[in-house]
């Protein structure tokens, strides 16, 4: 206590006067700026790009001047992102009194009175006044939980303080015309999400509502009922970006930001992006008469009529992909082994890593050491296997067991960006791949197989299942095949096709291979997404 009322009002002045902002530049170039009163505040921003990398992904692919509905909007990080960052009209909603108050200075903070509209209620099933249980009493604190006194598991959890407080519905506020009908919706309750949305069912009907980023912990029955509830009602979500966004450890290990988007009304338009990779190949209308467009429609015929098979991932084992003739072409023309180098050298994998893969990558600088007549070959058929009509083809053989990937990388547009990408193999005596499902970016993968008889046959890629019956991977991640059953080995036969669907639970891999003397040829390929980003630090191609 100060020694006198004149040194009391001058610490309050001090006080008054502290007022400790910090500003943040965005990855897009705006400044942002949040006030940090105590460190849990400050951290909040040291963190706001890396603690929900999805959310913010999400958030940077809002359309400007779209309705953004932020419920547990806390401090109002993610509220002041997308209104600075992408322009959006922003309506936030949290119950927290002291979140609320520094909710409030941050949009005042960044001039966006008028832009934004905080309100302190909690969102809802029902309309109620109850009580807020909080987690602390602290500036930036979370967990609270409205009218039960539970932690965000949905279990029993002492309080140490209780503030009243009303909840609302957002089919009340929105039929009420409170708030805009939302176009992009967040829900992050600590382990409510399912009542906000079961109070939002009417105006999640209307066609305005596009996406929806949700806090989903696995471990709770009410929240597994809700994905299954949004799926009725059209939404649906990438099992991929989902296990990407689940957290590895910690107290909410497996809790993770899942984004749903509305299901898809007929086909998407793919787009083939160009890259600086590509073989600078036309994307014209292919020569009907060519060999090459021959051996493309046979592939896609033979496609087609071969059964998929779903267990344990969708696939297609497919024979005499090409024509005969075709096949033997491809045989003779396969590059010289003096014009392949080793995966490790090709920069996807680190330096001297599956130095028994030898390849030639199909870019211009793979290309360009294969002599002719080899090349002109393999350019004419890059031509239509780099083609959009045939990556339009492909995709829709797989579409039921790819449509929520294209649902939820889509652009607003409606176009999904998509490119090829393909090399030529040579595996060599103990080449091995483990147990893994594909990188992210991958949507389907091709392995033409191209021995010339049938003595390699036990060498072709295995299909596993893992031990544990839970474990999913999103990345490129390799295994060890102890953890892993074999279900089957799609033989390595001549003019032979193992085509998949990259998903959570793809996982295929190479037994090690002890023949000597092995040249296991083999032409791969897949579509990737675009947009997609993988977390892996280096890819590798199988």
């Amino acid at each position: 206590m100060p020694d006198s009322n004149d040194e009391f009002e001058k610490s309050v002045r001090d006080y008054e006067n502290w007022n400790p902002a910090v500003a943040l530049t965005a990855p897009s170039g705006e400044k942002i700026t949040f006030h940090v009163p105590n460190q849990e505040s400050l951290w909040r921003v040291k963190t706001l790009l890396s603690k929900e990398p999805w959310t913010i992904r999400w958030l940077d692919g809002f359309r400007r001047g779209a309705v953004f509905l932020d419920v547990g909007a806390n401090v109002g990080m993610y509220t002041i992102y997308a209104s600075v960052v992408r322009g959006v009209k922003t309506f936030a909603f949290e119950p927290e009194s002291q979140n609320f108050a520094l909710l409030n200075k941050n949009i005042v903070a960044n001039n966006l009175n008028g832009r934004v509209l905080a309100t302190c209620a909690a969102l809802s099933d029902h309309l109620e006044l109850d009580r807020l249980y909080l987690s602390q009493f602290r500036i930036g604190s979370s967990c609270h939980s409205f009218g039960a006194e539970v932690g965000f598991d949905l279990k029993n959890r002492p309080s140490p303080y209780a503030q009243g407080c009303v909840s609302l519905t957002v089919d009340m506020l929105v039929d009420n015309g409170d708030i805009d009908i939302p176009n992009y919706i967040k829900v992050d309750v600590d382990g409510f999400e399912h009542k906000v949305l079961y109070g939002a069912e009417n105006t999640l009907a209307r066609p305005e509502v596009q996406e929806i980023l949700i806090e989903i912990n696995p471990g709770l029955k009410e929240h597994s009922e809700l994905i299954s509830w949004l799926a009725e009602r059209g939404f649906v979500y990438d099992a991929v970006q989902a296990a990407q966004a689940a957290r590895r450890e910690g107290a909410f290990k497996g809790v993770g930001e899942i984004i749903f988007k509305r299901r898809l009304k007929g086909k998407v338009e793919l787009e083939y992006v160009k890259t600086s990779k590509d073989l600078g190949l036309s994307q014209e209308r292919l020569d009907a008469k060519s060999r090459h467009t021959t051996a493309m429609n046979h592939a896609l015929r033979r496609m087609h009529d071969t059964p998929l098979q779903s267990d344990p991932f969708p696939h297609k084992i497919v024979d005499n992909v090409f024509p005969q003739e075709y096949f033997d072409e491809m045989r003779k023309q396969f590059p010289p082994v003096d014009s392949m180098i080793s995966l490790g050298e090709t920069g996807r994998v680190p330096q001297g890593a599956y130095a028994e893969r030898l390849c030639v990558l199909l870019e211009p600088d793979g290309m360009a050491r294969i002599p002719e007549p080899q090349r002109s070959f393999w350019m004419g058929l890059a031509q239509w296997l780099f083609h959009p009509h045939f990556i339009n083809r492909v995709s829709e053989i797989f579409w039921t067991h790819s449509e929520n990937r294209f649902a939820c990388c889509r652009t607003h547009d409606n176009h999904v960006r998509v490119r090829g990408d393909g090399l030529l193999v040579s595996d060599r005596t103990n080449y091995a791949i483990g147990p893994h499902t594909d990188a992210p970016h991958r949507l389907i993968t091709f392995l033409f197989y191209m021995p010339g008889d049938e003595s390699l046959r036990a060498l072709g890629t295995s299909i596993y299942r893992p031990k544990d019956p839970g474990f999913v991977c999103s990345s490129g991640t390799h295994y060890p095949f102890d953890q892993f059953e074999r279900v089957s080995t799609a033989e390595f036969l001549p003019n032979r096709l193992f085509v998949f669907a990259k998903n959570e639970r793809s996982f295929h891999g190479v037994e090690p291979i002890a023949q000597v003397g092995v040249d296991r040829r083999l032409l791969v390929y897949n579509v990737r997404l675009v947009d997609v980003e993988s977390r892996a630090t280096n890819e590798v191609a199988v």
